[in-house]
């Protein structure tokens, strides 16, 4: 019973990330819906004035995964209601 639980907790907790290859279909000029439906909802975002960035926890690929690294965080930023800029957050530039 206990691996069945654990089993669908599982299932659950991937089905609700990005994936790698999601964030490789993002492209620059984009509308923000056209994001939402590769990427899903974002987790967070950042209004500045005339720009807005939004952010997602993405899922390593298996062999880049370790312990204690998982996935990454990456950014979608938005000027005029388009892709402006996206890519991953370096902890040093992270907002």
């Amino acid at each position: 019973m206990k691996r069945a639980a654990l089993g669908v907790l599982g299932a659950l907790v991937v089905a609700g990330c990005v994936h790698n290859e999601n964030l490789e279909r993002v492209q620059a000029g984009m509308s923000r819906e056209q994001v939402a439906s590769i990427m899903g909802p974002s987790e967070g975002s950042v209004n500045e004035p005339g720009r807005e960035c939004s952010y997602y926890t993405v899922m390593k690929d298996f062999m880049s995964r370790t312990p204690w690294s998982m996935s990454d965080r990456y950014y979608v930023c938005y000027a005029g209601g388009k892709v402006d800029t996206f890519g991953k957050v370096d902890d040093r530039a992270a907002r």
